[in-house]
């Protein structure tokens, strides 16, 4: 039953933390990211995926 439980909890609590660490290397908010990926665990880490590239895009357009 432990066994389950924590197979269970260890995806929902490593994805906030690497959608926040990815956000926050990005100079985004690590909290509200955090918050966002522990309500919607799997969904978050594609979106944060989806700002980092934007903001890589924009960055470049910049710089060029």
């Amino acid at each position: 039953m432990i066994e389950a439980l924590i197979a269970i909890l260890t995806p929902l609590l490593f994805m906030p933390i690497m959608t926040a660490f990815m956000a926050y290397s990005h100079g985004r908010s690590f909290w509200r990211w955090f918050g966002i990926g522990c309500a919607l665990p799997y969904v978050s880490l594609f979106v944060v995926m989806f700002v980092v590239h934007r903001y890589k895009k924009k960055l470049a357009l910049a710089t060029a």
